[in-house]
């Protein structure tokens, strides 16, 4: 077989992969077979997250989601306060999303804690510079909605967009029923 077709075969096992399109053996036995054992010009280097990182980052989610409550609820801080303290969680969160994409219960907790943290954020917020007005509240809560239908829809997370859909749906049977 021609080199030229040869590259293209591989890269379009390669992206198979990538994408989780066959599974990671299959990927591998078709890249064996078609660099005829030669992978070595062929796999790129990946850097492994050591265990102990990933049981840290998990931990420090559930410790941080657990402060974030505590925080909202029991203390008398002051609104800048709590907010940076949330908005400080938030942004742990995903970006613990984007570093650990591999390891699926670190993403999916860090997902929920940070949809769960910015619902509790937007729902403060609102109390305190329309305090009373369910107005607003109401749109806070649906663009909490929307973000959980797009993380859902982007991550393929089935209980994001059911989260998403059934948020929405109760909202709107509050204002109408």
């Amino acid at each position: 077989m021609e080199q030229k077709r040869k590259e293209i075969i591989i890269n379009e096992i390669k992206y198979w992969k990538q994408t989780r399109l066959l599974p990671e053996q299959y990927c591998d036995f078709l890249l064996a077979l078609y660099t005829e054992g030669n992978r070595d010009d062929v796999e790129t280097q990946t850097k492994q997250v050591p265990a102990w990182a990933i049981r840290a980052t998990a931990v420090m989610i559930g410790i941080c989601l657990l402060f974030a409550l505590l925080v909202i609820y029991f203390t008398e801080l002051s609104f800048v306060l709590q907010t940076l303290i949330l908005s400080l969680f938030v942004i742990i969160c995903f970006v613990s999303v984007r570093f650990f994409a591999k390891h699926k219960i670190v993403v999916h907790m860090a997902l929920i804690g940070g949809a769960l943290s910015l619902l509790l954020l937007s729902i403060r917020a609102c109390d305190v510079y329309f305090s009373g007005s369910m107005g607003a509240l109401a749109i806070a809560v649906m663009g909490n909605c929307f973000v959980w239908l797009f993380i859902g829809w982007r991550f393929s997370l089935m209980y994001f967009v059911i989260s998403g859909v059934v948020g929405i749906v109760l909202l709107f049977s509050s204002f109408f029923i």
